[in-house]
């Protein structure tokens, strides 16, 4: 195989991940879903945010066993199971009337669909690029974070195509035709990208590297271990619960932000009777710039990682996050600001999706990357978890979303401090 062939084999396998992880990161497509589903069902949205929820759960639990089906039957084959399992989930989701079978169809089996599609592009890539692995790891999973941006405009044009607001007496009476058929739309959609995308994938070669490249030396420096192991080995470390908890820590404060930031800025503060200023922001607009930012940060946190190590841009990421949730109660001044900040804590929430495929390569190997993220990734589906439904019950709680933005931000200061603990395994 020729140095120029080999180049463009790789650089497909990142096109077809770019389209896989496209469909996938509709999942984060709920804030504008629920606008539409939760009048549908005649539910509430602290109630429907559960299907939220229990897709993040069971995206996260068959990850546990997609990385290891797909280092046994090809990546190619296991991401086309995922897309046939998302694509069905969403088109059974039209037929649903009630919030408990929304919640079988786009609860667990589309949440299981993502699961086993979304780690193969990943480990697909991660093997062709071991000279770019953050970079690489970020852009395929850039994708996911910038999904919802289009089809935040997609399911709204086929949910809610003249643009009624929702106080509008004929908004359910409008949408309510519009459900089943936008569900069928986006789940063919859904199953053309990740399809198409799991066709370019596959495995290089036993042994390959690219032309020229020196797999650089084990050290505590750079984090990396030198050594493979398997997932039975990998869960007895105590590097593998540090990293574990280090992932709960920062993506339970980037979710929560996630699912709370439009309920926040529409709030009032009872003791001043104040009511938020940038209540009237398109939130839509909003969601959907963040989820770019998102996108953007899966690929510049993989590229600092290149740079500088994993480490060091995991100690850069979570102490700038633990700022951003510090001040975040700050942004009533203006609208501008609020987008800023936001955008700030996407852009530092993609991150995590690039930074902890690279540690777990570094410090547990490349050849088993695919079982051992996806044991790894277990971490975001509690946190994600947690983050759905977990807003209104904290807020509650302390009675105000300054308090909960603190203890996010004292989260983000305890993922650096671990993150700051974690050192390579030196022995299997």
């Amino acid at each position: 195989m020729s140095e120029g062939q080999t180049v463009r084999n790789r650089w497909i396998v990142v096109l077809g991940a770019i389209m896989i992880q496209l469909a996938l990161g509709t999942i984060y497509s709920w804030g504008t879903l629920t606008i539409f589903i939760s009048p549908y069902l005649n539910e509430v949205k602290e109630l429907t945010v559960f299907v939220f929820g229990v897709g993040l759960l069971s995206f996260a639990i068959t990850m546990i066993f997609a990385g290891q089906l797909q280092q046994k039957y090809s990546p190619r084959n296991v991401a086309i199971l995922g897309g046939i399992l998302m694509g069905a989930g969403v088109i059974m989701s039209a037929f649903m009337t009630t919030f408990i079978g929304l919640l079988i169809t786009y609860g667990i089996i589309f949440g299981a669909g993502i699961g086993f599609s979304y780690v193969c592009p990943i480990a697909s890539a991660s093997k062709w690029f071991p000279d770019k692995k953050g970079f690489i790891n970020g852009i395929a999973v850039a994708g996911f974070g910038a999904g919802s941006f289009i089809f935040n405009y997609v399911i709204k044009a086929l949910a809610n195509p003249t643009n009624l607001e929702t106080t509008d007496a004929a908004f359910l009476d409008t949408i309510s035709p519009n459900i089943p058929l936008m569900f069928i739309i986006l789940g063919i959609i859904y199953l053309i990208l990740i399809i198409g995308g799991a066709m370019t994938l596959s495995n290089p070669p036993e042994g390959w590297k690219p032309a020229g490249w020196v797999p650089p030396p084990p050290s505590e420096k750079s984090g990396i271990s030198g050594l493979e192991f398997q997932r039975k080995q990998t869960i007895k470390l105590p590097q593998f619960w540090l990293l574990w908890i280090t992932f709960v820590l920062s993506a339970i404060s980037g979710l929560m932000v996630i699912g709370s930031y439009a309920s926040f800025a529409k709030t009032t503060d009872v003791g001043d009777n104040f009511i938020y200023v940038i209540g009237t922001v398109d939130f839509v607009f909003i969601g959907s710039l963040a989820a770019l930012f998102n996108g953007a940060g899966r690929v510049m946190w993989g590229l600092v990682a290149d740079y500088m190590t994993y480490k060091k841009a995991m100690l850069i990421m979570f102490s700038t996050q633990a700022i951003l949730m510090f001040i975040y109660f700050t942004t009533n001044i203006n609208a501008l600001y609020f987008a800023v900040i936001t955008c700030a804590i996407y852009f530092c929430f993609g991150g995590n999706f690039s930074l902890f495929p690279t540690a777990t390569t570094d410090l547990f190997g490349a050849k088993n990357l695919g079982p051992n993220y996806g044991i790894v990734f277990t971490a975001y589906g509690i946190a994600g978890f947690v983050g759905a439904v977990g807003v209104n019950l904290l807020v509650t709680a302390f009675g105000s979303y300054l308090i909960l933005f603190i203890v996010m931000g004292c989260m983000s200061v305890g993922a650096a401090f671990l993150a700051y603990l974690l050192k390579p395994p030196n022995h299997k």
